[in-house]
């Protein structure tokens, strides 16, 4: 079959899903679906009914079926093409079993199956076959090019850096899409109490990345293969999507029939999102390099640099893990994604506080160390007493946040974190005793409390054995980088272990440690609140940081140390992930 005629086919498929998906809406905010009691045709209805609103599920139902077929007949032409094969094939595939399976959810929602189940699943169902029929599409209108040249460095690193954002862009339009045609489908829903605050949130966030990445393209991208107007069209696309995204997000607001332009303009934004990653991913192009260019950053974003380097945005990340994973393991269920959003916010704006706080406090100490020289303060581009103030104010922020839009008990845990980390540890067991870190470990083991206390309101024994466990692993992650900066310690006059008792002690304290961690990561499955799930992976992982950690003790060179190191990063947000697999598989 000639590629013209199965593009053609494909499209005809698109149109009538497009369409199925915006009468199925209009079939939502209409109440129509209430009007047509049997499945696939309510023709008795029909007959015997007044109510012009039939007329509306009777499109709809016509509309998918004409779908289906289209659907099923561009997966046939998709893989008897000798020529198409691997991923347009995988895509062509799944948007026919998607869409058979959303139209058999409509047909459980009209025999009887609770809304809940079916309502939302239909939509669903159906955007997601839209976004397979849209990639197979693109996969087979825009075929892959090798560039003309290979291009390494910074250039290379923005090329990257561009398809990625596209890649985010269009994942984050699908699950606004998805979260506004759930919202639309079951406004009413128990299921759906969390949703308007995710489907806005979701598409508030879409609305400003379309903005960011139409403003990076428009500055970056050259192209050097057909289309020649690649540089021009895409980055006009994009910013045509962020009005497609604003225009979704006002529409949210207004009921009914804002909901219905929502799920439009919702669901061509994802065809569109997709489209500009696919192009980037497979035409080549070339990026503005500012590389040998002498060209100083504005002021004022240097500043916005410096003031958000105070809070130490990669150990916050970790932080926030174990708050996010505890959150989903409570006794009390999946949290709405309204709070953890607010449990998020306060959760970053409290450690980042903590952080800037201990940045005005320890300048002293990181002016002498190679690690921290650079930061603002040391280096003198911030002053203490402005890190301090910032530092305070994002710390009372967060308490507002916390106390506002999750619990009080969930404040407090941030206030308890902010006064163990920027003043009990930072203030004084940094500088006067070894121990620093064992006891100084409790500050980085509150997290989980937070996340925890925001959904529950209560602590209860599985949050203190979470606390546990970080509070034992922070002693042999800690000290591996200890061992690897003790000189710059040394110099600053700092009392780390290896600075005190020399390495062999430390190496084999990090084992005694990890030994002890161990042991307390099995507790949750002998107080009964995780199953063999979460043992198998807590045993799988624990055995990879015992060798690691008897590397360090009997080896002791740089490569073991770093090792450990670095898996104790995993180690933890991999442990924590566990924890949430088991509470979603056993329950």
């Amino acid at each position: 079959m000639a590629a013209r005629t199965v593009v053609r086919v494909l499209l005809i498929g698109w149109l009538l899903t497009l369409a199925t998906i915006i009468s199925g809406g209009l079939v939502s905010v209409s109440g129509s679906s209430t009007t047509c009691l049997s499945w696939p045709l309510c023709l008795e209805e029909l007959r015997n009914g007044q109510n012009p609103l039939i007329w509306i599920s009777l499109t709809h139902r016509a509309l998918v079926a004409l779908a289906l077929l289209a659907v099923v007949a561009g997966m046939v032409a998709v893989w008897r093409r000798p020529e198409t094969t691997g991923l347009p094939r995988i895509f062509a595939f799944a948007a026919g079993f998607l869409f058979i399976l959303q139209a058999l959810a409509g047909a459980l929602l009209v025999w009887g199956i609770p809304a809940m189940v079916a309502d939302v699943w239909h939509l669903s169902g159906a955007l997601l076959a839209f976004g397979a029929q849209t990639l197979t599409l693109l996969l087979i209108t825009l075929p892959a090019q090798s560039p003309s040249e290979r291009v390494t460095g910074r250039v290379a690193q923005t090329q990257r850096r561009l398809r990625r954002m596209a890649w985010w862009l269009a994942a984050s339009a699908g699950v606004a899409a998805l979260a506004i045609g759930a919202r639309s489908a079951a406004p009413t829903l128990e299921m759906a109490t969390a949703l308007p605050a995710n489907s806005v949130g979701a598409m508030s966030f879409v609305a400003l990345l379309s903005v960011w990445m139409a403003f990076e393209l428009r500055r970056r991208l050259q192209p050097v293969a057909q289309p020649v107007a690649l540089a021009i069209a895409v980055p006009r696309y994009s910013l045509l999507l962020s009005g497609l995204a604003l225009l979704a997000l006002v529409g949210l607001f207004i009921t009914p029939t804002g909901h219905l332009l929502s799920l439009i303009a919702g669901t061509i934004l994802w065809a569109g999102t997709l489209a500009i990653a696919v192009a980037l991913q497979r035409i080549p192009f070339h990026v503005v390099s500012t590389q040998g260019v002498a060209r100083p950053a504005p002021a004022w974003r240097s500043v916005i640099a410096d003031y958000i380097s105070l809070t130490k945005p990669k150990v916050i990340s970790l932080l926030l893990v174990t708050t996010l994973t505890t959150m989903f393991i409570t006794e009390a269920g999946i949290p709405s994604w309204w709070l953890v959003l607010w449990t998020m916010i306060g959760g970053y704006l409290a450690a980042g506080g903590a952080g800037a706080i201990n940045c005005a406090f320890d300048s002293d100490i990181d002016v002498n160390m190679g690690r921290t020289s650079r930061r603002p303060v040391p280096s003198g581009r911030i002053s203490p007493r402005a890190a301090f103030i910032f530092g305070a104010v994002l710390s009372i922020l967060s308490i507002i946040v916390l106390w506002v839009f999750t619990t009080p008990l969930a404040a407090f845990f941030a206030f308890l974190g902010i006064v163990y980390y920027a003043y009990f540890y930072t203030g004084w067991l940094k500088r006067t005793t070894w121990q620093n870190i064992i006891i100084g470990g409790g500050a980085g083991a509150i997290p989980p409390l937070v996340g925890w206390t925001a959904v529950t309101g209560s602590v209860s024994l599985m949050a203190v054995v979470l606390f546990a466990i970080i509070f034992y692993w922070t002693p042999p992650h800690f000290w591996a980088l200890a061992l690897v900066k003790q000189k710059d310690y040394a110099r600053a006059g700092v009392p780390m272990l290896p600075v005190v008792a020399g390495e062999a002690k430390t190496r084999w304290q990090i084992l005694v440690y990890s030994a002890i961690m161990m042991a307390v990561s099995l507790l949750p499955v002998a107080i009964g609140a995780m199953s063999w799930i979460y043992l198998l992976g807590a045993v799988l992982l624990g055995l990879r940081f015992m060798r690691d950690a008897w590397a360090v003790w009997r080896v002791g060179d740089q490569a073991a140390i770093w090792g450990l190191y670095k898996y104790s990063l995993l180690y933890l947000a991999l442990l924590f992930a566990v924890m949430v697999a088991d509470r979603l598989i056993i329950g």
